[in-house]
């Protein structure tokens, strides 16, 4: 674990580095991408190589000028870069001392006292554009954290690549070309914004741990003791910058999302004619591709959302549907838009291969694709549900009946004449929080930053995690443990989160009912049949703290979900076209 103090410095580079690639680079922007990387890291020498069918050093930090000769270490440097460029992944030596690796000139490497190497890929829509490659002193040096550093200063240097690319593109029509930024450039910025909020949300939960314990010791100094009173006065002081840093992490992630997006106010829309709008733009791309596309809008589906960001969904999930059916004969998209219930929904179809099964968990998920190597980004759906989930929705993948596949997007409903916005209801006032036991909570999740968060933000209750279906199962069906609150993901290694319930339930239903389900809001047909139909509360990541307090303090699992908390569509949208 990273000392709090380095993670902070960390933030504050990229939050540099972000302003300066923003602006105009004085020196060339490989060049501050590698002062970055320095900075945040013991890297003792930085190389930063472009690529245009061949590899050319463009940048470098620390090499000492003595050093010969040259050329034998940049032929070992650029081995590590062309090996991360064709894997489109980080690549690291450990120790060269112990391994060379397959490098023949990895003596000249050592001979500079850093066995220790990590290559990391600058990836524009998955073109190798450059790679940084990192020397360091010590194995030790490199950690996951300081992988995930360099990949985030790697996505800065694409989204900077991407900026200058657009500038020799001819635009077309202003539309298209406003289009085209968002779309394209919102792929990269969100890589960014996902690599900041994750750090970013961990110090936030720390900083609330330190600001409590400082409140604590506060009571506990009845000022006798001077340096008691100082370093209480101290930590205060401590935890207030800690928000100040996450506060300008957060401002620089809403600053890069607004380089990709006209920014406007949430309003009241009619779905239907934003997504015949969006159309509009992507019909000319179907029609170049011989794709018949039928569409069927159902008056009065209002929803409360920002225009451009719903344009973007629309335009993502109609794309994606012509590549999946370019294949068939006739190639067909069918776009529709419908209530269902207390929500509206955007359907897209396509008469393609449809989706298979074992990659239903993964598509949400950053860089996954399923098409040829080179012609997708793997971020187009990720993005698609991050901003469905924004506006308090989720997406669903269904079978098409009689092949292909149905993407749902399904938006909060708002009747017409609800105003601008919708005003949310005043929760009804809670009693004051009473002390409570320390209850179990079980965290089944196969990520361990959200699991070590959830930990420490339950303190001091007795939580424990796990990271796959097995190992919770082999748990719960123990009659010696008996959990208040289990908040399971919906996907895991093995068997996901709605099977675990299923088993749990036929031998200890009183535990079953205890499920708090987790996902990240892209949820396959069975499972978001299977939780409509278990009861079972569910939450959107990211999970606010407020929820877990809440449902920790409910008197039994029946009494009902707190206000905050999400729940999926109790009726699935019909699936047969009601449009004739």
């Amino acid at each position: 674990m990273l000392p709090q103090a380095l993670r902070l410095a960390r933030l504050d580079v990229l939050h540099d580095l972000s302003q300066r690639l923003a602006g105009e680079s004085v020196g060339g922007y490989f060049g501050e991408c590698l002062d970055a990387l320095q900075s945040g890291s013991s890297a003792r020498v930085g190389l930063a190589f472009a690529y245009d069918e061949r590899l050319e050093l463009v940048a470098d930090r620390g090499l000492p000028a003595s050093h010969q000769p040259l050329s034998a270490l940049l032929r070992g440097a650029s081995t590590f870069a062309e090996r991360c460029l064709a894997t489109r992944k980080p690549v690291q030596s450990v120790d060269l001392r112990a391994d060379r690796d397959g490098v023949d000139d990895a003596g000249e490497l050592l001979a500079l006292g850093t066995p220790s190497v990590l290559a990391v890929p600058v990836l524009d829509f998955r073109a190798a554009v450059a790679a940084f490659v990192l020397l360091f002193p010590s194995p030790a040096d490199v950690d996951a954290e300081t992988i995930t550093f360099a990949r985030s200063v790697a996505n800065l240097a694409a989204l900077r690549s991407q900026r200058e690319r657009r500038t020799e593109i001819k635009p077309t029509t202003e539309e298209q070309e406003q289009t085209a930024h968002m779309v394209s450039l919102g792929l990269l910025t969100a890589t960014v914004a996902h690599e900041l909020r994750g750090p970013a949300g961990a110090l936030l939960l720390q900083q609330e741990e330190l600001k409590r314990i400082s409140e604590q010791l506060k009571l506990l100094d009845d000022g006798a003791d001077p340096a008691l009173n100082e370093s209480v006065s101290e930590l205060s002081e401590l935890s207030a910058d800690i928000g100040t840093a996450v506060t300008r992490v957060r401002e620089t992630v809403e600053q890069l999302s607004m380089v990709s997006r006209r920014e406007v106010a949430p309003e009241h829309v009619e779905l239907g004619e934003v997504v015949a709008e969006s159309l509009s733009i992507a019909r000319p791309h179907l029609e170049r591709r011989g794709v018949n596309l039928s569409t069927g809008f159902e008056p009065g589906c209002y929803t409360i959302a920002r225009r451009d960001n719903l344009a973007q969904v629309v335009i993502n999930l109609v794309l994606n549907a012509m590549d999946a059916c370019l294949d068939t004969s006739p190639p067909e998209v069918t776009v529709r838009v419908q209530t269902a219930g207390e929500h509206v929904a955007l359907i897209v179809e396509d008469n393609g291969p449809g989706v298979p099964a074992a990659a239903i968990p993964h598509i949400f998920k950053p860089f996954f694709t399923t098409k040829e190597r080179g012609a997708g980004t793997g971020l187009g759906l990720k993005i698609c549900s991050d901003v469905v989930s924004a506006h308090g929705g989720h997406i669903e993948v269904h079978e098409r009946v009689g092949g292909g596949a149905s993407f749902r997007a399904l938006l909060p409903r708002a009747r017409e004449n609800s105003g601008l916005l919708a005003l949310p209801i005043a929760a009804a006032s809670r009693a004051p929080r009473s002390p409570v036991r320390h209850k179990q909570v079980l965290v089944v999740d196969d990520d361990p930053v959200f699991s070590r968060t959830i930990r420490r933000s339950l303190k001091p209750h007795d939580v424990r995690t796990c990271g796959a279906a097995s190992e919770a199962q082999a748990l719960l069906l123990d009659s010696r443990y008996t959990p208040d609150l289990v908040l399971c993901d919906v996907f895991l290694p093995g068997a996901n989160g709605n099977l675990l319930h299923a088993r749990v339930a036929r031998q200890r239903p009183e535990v079953a009912r205890r499920f708090v389900f987790v996902t990240g809001g892209a949820l396959g047909k069975e499972e978001a049949a299977y939780l409509r139909a278990s009861g079972c509360t569910t939450l959107f990541k990211p999970v606010e703290l407020k929820s877990l307090l809440e449902l920790l303090e409910d008197a039994s699992p029946a009494s009902g979900p707190p206000n905050t908390v999400k729940t999926l569509l109790q009726e699935p949208p019909s699936s047969s076209n009601r449009f004739g």
